[in-house]
């Protein structure tokens, strides 16, 4: 975020930003017909990573990411991605298998002009959340007299546990939030990392994390975790993972989190606030 120009740091506002939708339909087109929103830039954006992650069983295809002008009059076709066949048993074995759902997670450095859009299509059945992250380049008002303006950040915590048995990868059952944005002033945070760690013996398994970007009205499918069978005793820790994140989020966003089984795991989530002294 610094510039060379001048020994001066850059003097824009970075802004998290999220673009989030789900893409259903079956669409072969190249040329974006069919594809649906996911990210609008606002005042120029850098463009950080794009999550794809399935939320049901897909049969091998595609998934295009397109860029479109402000009014949409020209669409190209960006990048298509490869979706791998999602396990499917043809008999139920015992005990049943934890299937994880794909996910891929793209990470660029795309510098896309204010008004311009990330479209995405799939290629065959299935549905798959897009998550967008992107940092928008405001800059204040008026400049200082003096260099220079600076990010400064605020280590912010999230912590909760989650223990009762959910299934669904709809962001429908009993989910329980771990982390919200609070700090006052602050256009958003950095997602550093998510710790889980089981309370008790465990068998195979998921804990799946969660993304709301409008206050908890609705939850989306964003990562799965599979957890080992395990057993714990005085000299055998319990289960244990650190989940490197490192996405930039607005400050609407919350992070919730679910398990397959009906075993209790304690989540914390390491984050830091954002903000500007020159706003």
């Amino acid at each position: 975020m610094n510039s060379s120009k001048n020994n001066c740091n850059e003097y824009a506002l970075w802004a998290p930003s999220i673009g989030i939708n789900t893409v259903s339909t079956p669409d072969a087109n190249l040329d974006g017909r069919g594809a649906v929103s996911v990210f609008t830039s606002i005042d120029g954006s850098n463009i950080r990573s794009v999550t794809i992650k399935a939320i049901q069983s897909s049969i091998q295809g595609m998934i295009r990411l397109f860029i479109a002008n402000a009014d949409s009059s020209v669409v190209s076709l960006y990048r298509e991605i490869i979706i791998p066949a999602s396990p499917v048993a043809a008999t139920t074995p015992v005990p049943a298998p934890q299937y994880i759902m794909f996910e891929t997670i793209l990470v660029g450095d795309l510098q896309l002009e204010s008004g311009y859009s990330i479209l995405a299509s799939t290629q065959s059945a299935g549905a798959f959340n897009i998550f967008v992250e992107a940092l928008n380049r405001p800059y204040p008002a008026t400049l200082p007299a003096a260099c220079c303006n600076f990010m400064q950040v605020t280590a912010e915590t999230g912590i909760g546990t989650v223990s009762v048995a959910n299934p669904n990868l709809d962001g429908s059952g009993a989910i329980v939030k771990v982390f919200q944005h609070t700090t006052f002033g602050s256009p958003g945070f950095y997602l550093k990392s998510i710790t889980i760690k089981a309370l008790q013996n465990t068998h195979e398994g998921a804990v799946r994390l969660f993304i709301s970007p409008n206050n908890d009205f609705s939850w989306l499918l964003f990562r799965e975790l599979w957890i080992p069978q395990t057993i714990q005793s005085a000299y055998q820790p319990s289960f244990s993972m650190v989940v490197d994140i490192g996405m930039y989020m607005p400050s609407i966003c919350h992070i919730a989190a679910a398990t397959q089984n009906a075993e209790s795991f304690a989540i914390t989530v390491e984050a830091e606030a954002i903000s500007y002294p020159i706003s």
